[in-house]
């Protein structure tokens, strides 16, 4: 199943460096759960939180505060679920450009 998502045209230059960054980020998202990093999970869920939506990727960043909250209260088991849905969701979005 795919996710749409409705980019503006006017930023479409720019969704290829966004989606790789985003990629990024969440690989390095794991790697902090793996580790126990809750300051590392703090510092990217929360710049993912300030990136996602003003590229129209609100789904993102609503799970990326949800993840702030989990790493700042250091609950792994909280943290670790919305990260694997992350990365499920951010595998299967389709972009729309209007």
């Amino acid at each position: 199943m795919k996710n749409s998502v409705t980019v503006k045209r006017k930023i479409e230059k720019f969704i290829p460096q966004f989606l790789n960054n985003t990629k990024n980020d969440i690989e390095a998202l794991k790697d902090s759960v793996l580790n126990k990093n809750f300051e590392e999970m703090h510092r990217m869920s929360h710049s993912m939180k300030g990136y996602a939506k003003p590229f129209g990727f609100h789904y993102i960043g609503e799970l990326a505060s949800q993840i702030v909250q989990a790493a700042q209260e250091k609950r792994l088991e909280d943290a670790q679920p919305l990260i694997e849905e992350l990365d499920a969701y951010f595998s299967t979005i389709e972009i729309i450009y209007e």
